[in-house]
């Protein structure tokens, strides 16, 4: 019921927002017509860093998951429990919860949790992913406090008929298979896309956690995962599109012991449905969005040493309108309102938990003839039952000088509000716990440049940020171990990132690096005698870097890549560490185009060095290891 009662309630609000705004500009001259996206991120984020991988560079990726496609191509450090094991985020020296990560415009961490794991999103699912790193509480919520990942799918119209299938397979029986069917007419498109994915990862590594570090092979480590997309997209008018998309997905994971440990037989099965549907208008002053979309997700974890049997489901209804205009040549307008339905169960809340929460936020921006500057406001106020949420203001400025230089700069407040678990979990929860929230500064500095046959783009960034009334689970007096608002992170940094490309006819040679100096300490605690102050958080590396260089010739390609992460405390005093490591990895690609089908052949080898390393204490990594496959490719046009 109060889905459909939010659904009613996003849809009136959408015409009441497109009815304001219509009367607002009615006495305006004739502008050019408003072309509307679901992405705030496309005109309302000036001032933050933003990157963009696109399905080009995802193609690469098309057989792994989004903690292979950020580990290797972004500065976000990824936290991974090793292959089919949890896999988390660090935006900037933040916590794995202070990550938004939204599908298509729709934030999908669990309510539970508080986050996502990333190792079970297949990057095949997606048409690009974008990152804005720094805090974004206007325009997402709750959680944009480090960086936010957007999700996204596209469907064109009039491209025919394309079908695609791609099998691999690689070390540890690893196999995967996937297809997709494309229909693109001149007003319908419609998509299919399945995948399979089977491992043992069973792999061989040294155990540095027993004595005389013997060689053992991983147990228990399992993988069967399977998953569906299907989307539609319909053009009602000249004016007006409508789509609708369904992804279930499927995952059975046995998870490993930990090198201290002699055995597991612990078991997690995760399943997912998300479903959405949105509609766009676009007009010579107005454009109106509106959209709705509901999530089922459940989690079985099952641990029969210790006799333990955990069930969880969650359920997400979010309904959200925005209505965008110009008040004049110079600017832009963004309105909107959204709310997010969320209901859980578990036998350790005791009975069924749910929370509403209803947010009105607005951009402002403004911008120079040329479009050289610009200035942006923004806010956001989210109201929930019993809980101060708040204000959350932003302010940014971005703009071009001396022809090929580019500053941004942000200040933002940010937030995230008490997980289910925070508050609820009937061993430790604390349903009086306050938001985390704090305020974040950037500012960006960045060259771009064109000579001939040679592009290059050089980019530095200094960033600042605080996080007050940090939540932490810690023992209390009674040894309970317990949720609180205990801490305060103060964060700081400097990230650089170079780009250069040479082009020779159809050669084409690529350099790109990346380099990150995060200090990310707690300054203040409610623990009498905290030997946490003025420490490095736990698994925030100091420094980490990636450095790769691409050749292209004709349709083929080889690239090498290495990632470097530095010391990682393991405890809170900073006085136990993991040692830095270097991992690269080595792919090639060969294409081969026959009219209307071309055909893909890819060798993945990762850990080519054959590295002993720890993301994570006592988690094994494997050691060399290799994938390789063939994807088909056909293409239909449509007749003229």
């Amino acid at each position: 019921m109060n889905f459909f009662k939010t659904s009613i309630c996003v849809f009136c609000c959408a015409h009441a927002l497109l009815g304001n705004a219509q009367s607002l500009v009615d006495s305006i001259k004739q502008l050019k017509p408003v072309e509307i996206s679901s992405l705030r991120l496309n005109e309302f984020s000036s001032g933050n860093k933003c990157e963009t991988i696109d399905s080009a560079m995802l193609n690469k990726y098309a057989t792994s998951n989004l903690a292979d496609v950020l580990t290797n191509e972004t500065q976000v450090f990824v936290k991974s429990y090793g292959l089919g094991s949890l896999a988390t985020t660090s935006f900037r020296g933040a916590g794995a919860s202070h990550t938004a990560v939204l599908w298509n415009g729709f934030n999908i961490e669990s309510p539970m949790l508080g986050l996502l794991d990333i190792s079970l999103i297949p990057s095949f699912f997606l048409n690009d992913v974008r990152l804005q790193y720094g805090g974004a509480g206007a325009l997402w919520g709750s959680g944009a406090v480090g960086g936010t990942i957007l999700l996204n799918n596209a469907l064109p119209f009039n491209r025919g008929l394309t079908v695609s299938a791609m099998a691999s397979m690689g070390s540890y029986n690893d196999a995967q298979q996937q297809a997709s069917v494309e229909v693109s007419k001149r007003k319908f498109a419609s998509s299919l896309k399945i995948f399979n994915h089977q491992a043992t990862n069973d792999f061989t590594f040294t155990n540095i956690a027993k004595r005389g570090f013997p060689e053992e092979k991983q147990t228990n480590a399992e993988l069967k995962a399977y998953g569906i997309l299907q989307e539609n997209l319909f053009q009602i008018s000249s004016h007006q599109k409508l789509n609708t998309r369904i992804w279930y997905q499927n995952n059975d994971r046995n998870l490993p012991p930990s090198m201290t440990e002699d055995k597991s037989v612990a078991n997690q099965k995760d399943d997912a449905l998300r479903a959405s549907t949105e509609w766009q208008r676009t007009g010579e002053r107005v454009a109106l969005l509106a959209r709705v979309a509901y999530f089922n997700e459940g989690i079985n974890y099952t641990d029969s040493m210790i006799h333990l049997q955990s069930k969880s489901r969650s359920e997400v209804t979010i309904a959200e309108a925005e209505s965008r205009f110009s008040i004049t040549k110079l600017d832009a307008v963004n309105i909107g309102f959204n709310n997010t339905y969320s209901q859980a169960s578990t036998l350790d809340y005791g009975v069924n938990k749910y929370q509403n929460r209803t947010a009105l936020f607005a951009s402002y921006k403004l911008h120079t003839k040329n479009n050289n500057w610009n200035v942006l406001l923004s806010a956001r106020q989210e109201f929930i039952k019993n809980t101060s949420i708040p204000f959350s203001p932003t302010i940014g400025v971005d703009g071009k000088f001396l022809k090929y230089f580019y500053v941004k700069m942000n200040i933002a407040k940010h937030y995230r509000i008490p997980t289910f678990n925070d508050l609820y979990w009937a061993q430790g929860g604390n349903p009086d716990l306050k938001p985390e929230n704090g305020w974040s500064e950037e500012i960006s500095l960045n060259h771009q440049h064109e000579i001939k046959s040679i592009s290059w783009y050089l980019g530095a960034s200094l960033f600042n940020r605080t996080i007050d009334n940090w939540i932490l689970w810690s023992p209390n007096a009674a040894n309970v171990w317990s949720a609180g608002n205990v801490a305060s992170v103060w964060s700081r940094g400097v990230e650089y990132k170079l780009n250069a490309t040479y082009t020779f006819k159809k050669l084409k040679v690529k350099l790109s690096g990346l380099y990150n100096y995060v200090l990310s300490t707690n300054e203040s605690s409610a623990i009498v005698g905290d030997a946490s102050l003025h420490k490095q958080l736990m698994y925030v590396p100091i420094q980490n870097a990636q450095g790769s260089i691409s050749i292209g010739y004709r349709h083929f390609s080889v690239s090498y890549t290495t990632i470097y992460a530095g010391y990682r405390y393991t405890s809170t005093d900073n006085l136990v560490f993991l040692k830095p490591y270097s991992v690269s990895n080595v792919s090639l690609n060969q294409l081969i185009l026959l009219k209307k089908w071309s055909f893909r052949i890819f060798v993945q080898l990762n850990n080519v060095w054959n590295q002993t390393y720890q993301v994570m204490q006592y988690r094994a990594m494997p050691l060399l290891n290799a994938q390789a496959g063939v994807g088909i490719y056909f293409n239909k046009p449509n007749k003229p």
